[in-house]
């Protein structure tokens, strides 16, 4: 599955809210894990949007021929 950078965020939004939680019965490990890799995942996509859009030439600014 596929989800985009929004959906990400709001799933780690939900996850983090669980894991404060006092009586969650889902804390542990595999919460943790979850979410420190949703986490990266937020973060790589994030910077490499950044990274695209330095690389990415503006044909408009260009003469045409």
């Amino acid at each position: 599955m596929l989800f985009s950078k929004q959906q990400k965020k709001l799933m780690l939004e939900v996850l983090l809210k669980e894991k404060r939680r006092i009586f969650s019965r889902h804390k542990g490990e595999l919460l943790d894990k979850t979410i420190a890799d949703l986490s990266q995942m937020v973060r790589n996509e994030e910077i490499n949007t950044a990274e695209l859009k330095d690389n990415v030439i503006d044909w408009s600014s260009h003469k045409k021929r």
